[in-house]
């Protein structure tokens, strides 16, 4: 049979040799280099990573990038560390895990017996302590989203009231209440600075050249919304934005607001304790199992007695 390695090798080598031109630019046309050079001066080039540009163009790669984006997880669910700092405190987790197995292994052969464990289920342990790292920290990010849309909800009736004479803004009011409430989930995502960090990573063509439009109330929420997946917060910078630029009342946006709001929250737990009831009947169905082994197997005993030969 032919060895293809050499002209593997070549394929290879001139592939990447392509690539590499195509980078440098050498197959682009001067009149296009030259405007790339001026939108880069100028501060119009989208100086995104060639991942998040793709993303914007392919939604599923897109979906994906945010569903195993770390440093996303970890902001909006509220944690402090780095996301190099939580991806090493996961890899030592999964090494002495692996670490352990391959030593109960080895201790195992040195005593003359058989490994108990093959190294594939080694390394099935360690990939498996991973995973359920990130689904806790994916689940953690659910609940403080859950835990912001139910707080937000909750200040609309209070703001309708405070700001009823123009004389307090909604980011104010919301704020106050805020600190307020049991949950100090929204207080410490109002007053931390943490939120600006992945706002600033979202793209928006709206406010990217024009810094004093992202300063207004209603374009700040909406953007929280669009980073943290907490639909609320549009629907609030919709509500600012209908009071301040069309001029309606504060008290009957908001308030017609929350009501909306309870209203599908009312239908989301009729759904919820819908459900339950269905959940409940499995397991109660599942305990007569056991009274019907006891209660039918002296009758098969019986059964079995009288008809043996």
């Amino acid at each position: 049979m032919p060895d293809f390695t050499l002209a593997l090798l070549a394929a290879l080598v001139g592939g990447a040799w392509v690539v590499g031109l195509w980078y440098l630019g050498l197959y682009t046309h001067p009149a296009v280099l030259s405007w790339q050079r001026l939108a880069r001066l100028r501060g119009l080039a989208d100086r995104r990573p060639l991942g998040e540009r793709l993303g914007n163009r392919l939604p599923l790669l897109r979906r994906v990038q945010e569903e195993t984006d770390v440093g996303r997880l970890l902001t909006i669910a509220g944690r402090v560390e780095s996301p190099a700092a939580w991806l090493l405190r996961v890899a030592c987790q999964a090494g002495l895990v692996l670490a352990a197995m391959l030593l109960l292994d080895e201790a195992t052969i040195l005593t003359g017996q058989p490994p108990p464990v093959p190294p594939a289920l080694a390394l099935t342990g360690a990939s498996c302590v991973a995973v359920l790292a990130y689904v806790r920290l994916r689940r953690q990010a659910v609940d403080r989203q859950r835990a912001l849309g139910s707080a937000v909800a909750d200040c609309l009736p209070h703001l309708a009231m405070m700001t009823f004479h123009h004389r307090v803004p909604a980011s104010e009011a919301l704020l106050i209440f805020a600190r307020c409430q049991r949950d100090p989930v929204l207080h410490d995502l109002l007053t931390d600075d943490a939120w600006r960090q992945l706002v600033d990573r979202e793209p928006d063509s709206t406010t990217r050249h024009e810094p004093h439009v992202a300063q207004s109330t209603a374009m700040t929420y909406e953007r929280i919304s669009q980073a943290y997946g907490v639909p609320m917060f549009t629907a609030l910078g919709s509500a600012i934005r209908r009071v301040t630029e069309r001029g309606l009342a504060s008290q009957d946006v908001y308030t017609g607001l929350a009501r909306t709001t309870y209203a599908q929250r009312l239908a989301e737990s009729r759904v919820a304790a819908a459900q339950a009831k269905t959940l409940i009947v499995v397991p109660m169905g599942l305990m007569i199992i056991p009274v019907l082994v006891l209660i039918g197997a002296p009758l098969v005993a019986s059964l079995a007695g009288i008809f043996a030969p």
